[in-house]
Formats: structure tokens, C-alpha cells, sequence
């Protein structure tokens, strides 16, 4: 019976912290949060900005829903997803998620990858 409630406990505790619940339109930048043991998060909205596309949309004023404003978006969100995933393996982290998508993070400490992409941004 002793052995039965010990195993019990130790499964609860490998099960707790294991993965991260998601707000309902979360997004997944790498990795899967169901099987996360190392999350971290961006700043998503500030790594846009800092991008050469979104500089050029802004310049050129790219009118939104325009194919050309289609185009630069799906090429800024490869250049994120890029140094997002590169970010991520050099920290050791395996799941990557935009800040405040995380509704509950089940005990695990969130890091927060935003300034070494920036920093790689700003640098390119």
C-alpha cells in the first residue's frame, strides 16, 4: 500500500511542470508546449519592428492585404521563426512562445529570449 501511494506521488510529481497551457490564440513560435520542460517567450510586436521588412513596410507605407504587404509579413515571420529556433537551441530552451501566450506555466520558470534577438536584429 506505502509502495502504491509512493509511486502515485512520484508520477503526480513528473506529471506537474511537465508542458504549458495556452492562452486560446497562442502562438507557437518553436517547439511544443504540451511536452515543454525549458519554455521561453518574446516579445514578438518589438523583434516586428526591428526587422528589415517591417522598416521597409513602414517606409514605403505597404498598404495591409496588399500582396506585396502579404509577401513581406510571411518573410518577416521566417526571419523571427529563424533566430527565434537558433535563440532557443543556444539556450537549452524547447519551447518559444509570444509573450503573455502563456496562461499558466505549471511551474516552470518562463525565460525571456527577446533582447539576444534584438540584439541580432539591430546587429544585421
Amino acid at each position: 500500500m506505502l509502495r502504491a501511494l509512493l509511486s502515485a506521488l512520484l508520477l503526480c510529481a513528473a506529471l506537474v511542470g511537465q508542458g504549458v497551457q495556452l492562452k486560446a490564440d497562442a502562438q507557437v513560435l518553436y517547439g511544443a508546449a504540451a511536452k515543454c520542460s525549458q519554455p521561453a517567450s518574446v516579445d514578438f510586436c518589438r523583434l516586428k519592428k526591428l526587422t528589415p521588412e517591417w522598416k521597409l513596410i513602414k517606409s514605403e507605407g505597404v498598404d495591409r492585404g496588399s500582396a506585396r504587404y502579404d509577401l513581406l509579413m510571411e518573410d518577416l515571420n521566417k526571419r523571427i521563426k529563424r533566430l527565434v529556433a537558433d535563440a532557443a537551441k543556444t539556450a537549452g530552451k524547447d519551447c518559444v512562445l509570444r509573450k503573455g501566450d502563456i496562461e499558466n506555466a505549471n511551474g516552470l520558470t518562463v525565460v525571456d529570449l527577446t533582447e539576444q534577438i534584438a540584439a541580432k536584429l539591430e546587429g544585421s
